[in-house]
């Protein structure tokens, strides 16, 4: 998912007397040279991001918000990618992000891209850690779509919701771990506004047997309470299962759920609206004053997600590393890094370099 693709892998000559890789032979300058055309991730995903973050930076400039439309406008204007190179000299046709700018504003596609990434990789981990232990129910928590003046409110008023239903004794007792993540949707019918949770709860393996086990209707009472709203009539719940009962608790068959949960907060579609730019400036602004200062995704802080993060050493799943999603290259090795710049709405290759291995690291 994350790999930067190449037509075929390049061979690299180790020198004999330093043992450092080089790229003098004309056979892997063309490699390389063929590397850097191929660049199949680039033109699909990178660039799209890219182009959608340079309107909302025309849109905050706009809005008078001048820091933010330059960070935003500076977002992936450099990439750099890490291919492996073997002890025979080979050089991995996938290769990873290395380094790149990143501006980690709420709205911005790019970053909203990479966040969601990490989102999925992070949860992904964390229940398959933990998964032997637990089963997982997956719940959607709505309110009713709200006019654009209220949206500021209406995701306070899910936030604080949210604090009072972990609290209730009967969430406590059935609930050994957590993890929720806001999305706002827009009506683009009649412009509401469509705040939700989507959660992950680890519960006991037996939970549906014993008295612990939580129905819908008992769900939905607890949430009307907490929102303080009877007119909420839509909530999902439901155990994650994989295609028969012997997988649900294999992380690799809750995959399809597990990118439910780690979906944008907003989408850009919603807020970046072709040919009216009036209308993208007043969804932009509102989204920005009701999201300011929220934990967009958040995991339990004392529970078994919060024990698993600690222990897999995970950083901010929000405010972390967008570069590093998964693991960081191995300094035992040799990369061939190949370094790319954003030029007329499009990227080229700006140059390649070997990072040689680290001496020491396997002494």
């Amino acid at each position: 998912m994350l790999a930067h693709l190449t037509a075929s892998p390049a061979v690299l000559f180790c020198s004999s007397d330093t043992e450092h890789y080089n790229t003098e032979n004309a056979n892997c300058q063309d490699s390389v040279c063929e590397l850097c055309s191929e660049c199949i991730e680039l033109d699909t995903k990178f660039a799209p991001k890219r182009l959608s973050a340079l309107l909302l930076s025309a849109s905050y400039g706009r809005l008078g918000e001048s820091t933010k439309a330059q960070r935003v406008a500076d977002c992936g204007t450099f990439l750099e990618f890490a291919h492996a190179i073997d002890v025979d000299g080979v050089m991995s046709d996938k290769g990873k992000l290395h380094n790149a700018n990143f501006c980690r504003d709420r709205l911005c596609p790019m970053c909203s891209w990479r966040r969601s990434y990490k989102i999925f990789a992070q949860v992904s981990q964390i229940m398959s850690r933990i998964g032997s232990k637990y089963k997982f129910i997956m719940l959607t928590l709505t309110v009713p779509n709200c006019a654009p003046d209220e949206l500021t409110e209406t995701v306070q008023r899910l936030f604080d919701a949210w604090g009072k239903l972990i609290r209730r004794k009967a969430f406590k007792m059935a609930v050994k771990g957590c993890f929720r993540a806001l999305e706002v949707t827009r009506n683009k019918k009649n412009g509401t506004y469509h705040p939700h949770f989507h959660c992950i709860l680890a519960v006991p393996l037996d939970y549906a047997e014993t008295d612990l086990y939580i129905p819908r209707d008992e769900w939905l009472k607890m949430w009307r309470k907490c929102y303080q709203d009877e007119s909420i009539v839509s909530l999902d719940v439901r155990m994650a299962k994989g295609k028969n009962a012997e997988t649900e608790s294999c992380v690799e068959a809750l995959s399809s759920a597990v990118a439910e949960i780690a979906k944008y907060a907003v989408k850009s579609s919603d807020y970046l609206i072709k040919d009216d730019e009036a209308l993208t400036d007043d969804i932009v602004s509102r989204l920005g004053s009701a999201l300011y200062r929220k934990r967009l995704a958040d995991f339990d802080h004392n529970g078994a997600f919060h024990k698993a993060r600690e222990e897999l050493q995970l950083d901010d799943a929000e405010d972390g590393d967008l570069v590093h999603l998964t693991d960081k290259i191995d300094p035992s090795l040799a990369y061939m890094i190949v370094r790319y710049g954003w030029s007329a709405g499009a990227y080229k290759m700006l140059d390649t370099y070997i990072k040689q291995p680290e001496s020491g690291v396997n002494e």
